[in-house]
């Protein structure tokens, strides 16, 4: 009781300390984690209240001093992918001084047979030397916790939290089972999920491959495909540039995933079909392009307005009808009466391409 009550009294006189070190600890890991393009699900952080210390200061019957607490401050990193709580695991131990006595990766403490699906738990204080050291001098010596975990380790330890159980002793022998069944269906979740990003970058670096050795006729048109397409291709890259220089503006690449409907529907299956079309349609594509660009007050566009205009060029000069126009003007927009009014308006503007309008 009386180690419970000075400890107590030293956090009141140290709150804001505290408090200041939580946001400057998180602050540190939203940078780190921006400068390195980590994508997480969400990053939070807490500083425990005064009840919350004081019930783990009475449970422990261990601690004599505020600083023997390593959690009042804690922060919590969720991940996608297996492999990002590596990166950041590793991006952590260099930043910040490491307690590797009191750290722990609760996955590899377990046993084999054991219950549970946890994630690291890294004790760290900020470093007393090096290049990191530019700090409010309160701050030095003060441990604090981070948690990293995937995605599915965190919606894993939210039900368990829920459900109360806190260890495998307090599940009933009934459901325990179950528990481990379930723990063992994520862990391999997990794996599966990693495995798959890293097929999905094989693919695109052999897709790469393909694009610039102009092998890539025959490739089917997807995100990816279309993407490095955008990215890589020689002529796509000449039409794209010669818009810029005589339209003077800046093309910004962008994800291509809102247009793969669009190509479909205009039966351009292939990068050998994208090809096709924006050749025979070339100086329809860049006629447009002029008439839209030309004494703007616009100084940038997407990579995706490229694609609108093979596509709208590909309308015109492919002789489809009105209605199959809205049809088309249909995915970029679910109100029918816009869809209609942009079709006449790609239609008012078909002397800037070639070829003829079909009625239905």
């Amino acid at each position: 009781m009386e180690f419970e009550r000075a400890i107590l009294a030293e956090y009141e006189q140290k709150k804001e300390i505290y408090k200041d070190l939580e946001n400057y600890v998180a602050g540190i890991l939203t940078d780190m984690m921006k400068k390195d393009n980590v994508m997480l699900m969400e990053l939070t952080h807490r500083l425990k209240t005064s009840e919350s210390l004081a019930a783990k200061v009475i449970k422990k019957d261990k601690y004599r001093v505020l600083t023997d607490i390593t959690d009042v401050v804690g922060c919590r990193l969720v991940a996608y992918f297996a492999d990002d709580v590596d990166q950041i695991a590793a991006m952590v131990s260099r930043r910040f001084q490491m307690d590797w006595g009191n750290t722990v990766d609760k996955s590899a403490a377990l046993s084999p047979t054991a219950f549970g699906y946890t994630s690291l738990h890294y004790v760290c204080s900020l470093p007393e030397e090096g290049e990191f050291t530019d700090y409010p001098a309160e701050f030095r010596g003060i441990r604090f916790e981070i948690q990293i975990r995937t995605a599915l380790q965190h919606v894993w330890a939210e039900i368990e939290h829920d459900l109360g159980y806190k260890s495998e002793f307090g599940v009933p022998r009934s459901i325990r089972r179950e528990f481990s069944r379930i723990a063992g269906l994520l862990e391999i979740a997990d794996e599966r999920f990693n495995a798959i990003r890293t097929s999905v970058g094989d693919y695109t670096l052999e897709i790469r491959d393909m694009i610039k050795n102009d092998l890539a006729t025959d490739l089917l048109v997807d995100q990816v495909s279309l993407k490095e397409y955008m990215y890589r291709n020689v002529r796509m890259q000449d039409l794209i540039n010669q818009i810029a220089r005589e339209c003077d503006i800046c093309v910004e690449h962008v994800d291509p995933f809102p247009y793969l409907k669009a190509l479909e529907y205009l039966n351009i299956v292939t990068l050998g079909d994208l090809s096709a079309v924006m050749e025979r349609n070339w100086n329809a594509i860049l006629s447009y392009a002029r008439e839209l660009l030309t004494d703007t007050d616009m100084d940038l566009i997407s990579s995706n307005a490229i694609l609108r205009f093979i596509c709208y060029s590909e309308l015109i000069c492919g002789g489809y009808s009105e209605k199959r126009i809205v049809q088309f003007m249909s995915y970029a927009s679910t109100n029918k009466e816009r869809a209609r009014q942009n079709a006449k308006a790609l239609l008012a503007q078909k002397e800037l391409f070639t070829g003829k309008i079909t009625n239905e």
